[in-house]
């Protein structure tokens, strides 16, 4: 079995006319809705909270994945091609109009998320 590991840490808010009214207005329609849908290979994989971290056992080969926030908006589509017993880690964010976003993580976020809590399937 290989792994995924998608983790979505805190981040501090920056304030700027392009974040401020997407947000409010976001924030007015969908209250309750703050996590993300994880698509593994065009199917829901499970959600992701705010300081979370989700860990996805796949079988080794090609796999796509994307974050979707409430069927309106979605990350980019990334391609992770896993061997046998490889380890990915992802983070995840938004971008200052709203859409979820998606990279490869660094050795410093592999750090902060190893203080955040996990979530298993």
């Amino acid at each position: 079995m290989s792994t995924i590991r998608i983790s979505r840490p805190k981040r501090p808010w920056t304030v700027s006319p392009a974040t401020v009214l997407p947000t409010a207005l976001v924030m007015r329609l969908f209250r309750r809705h703050w996590n993300y849908t994880v698509v593994l290979d065009g199917r829901p994989a499970g959600k992701l909270g705010n300081q979370e971290v989700k860990v996805l056992a796949v079988e080794p080969g090609e796999h796509r994945f994307h974050l979707r926030f409430v069927q309106l908006r979605r990350s980019g589509e990334m391609r992770v091609d896993l061997a046998e017993g490889e380890e990915r880690t992802f983070v995840s964010g938004t971008s200052g109009l709203g859409w979820p976003t998606l990279r490869e993580a660094t050795t410093e976020d592999v750090a902060e998320g190893q203080r955040t809590p996990t979530s298993e399937p």
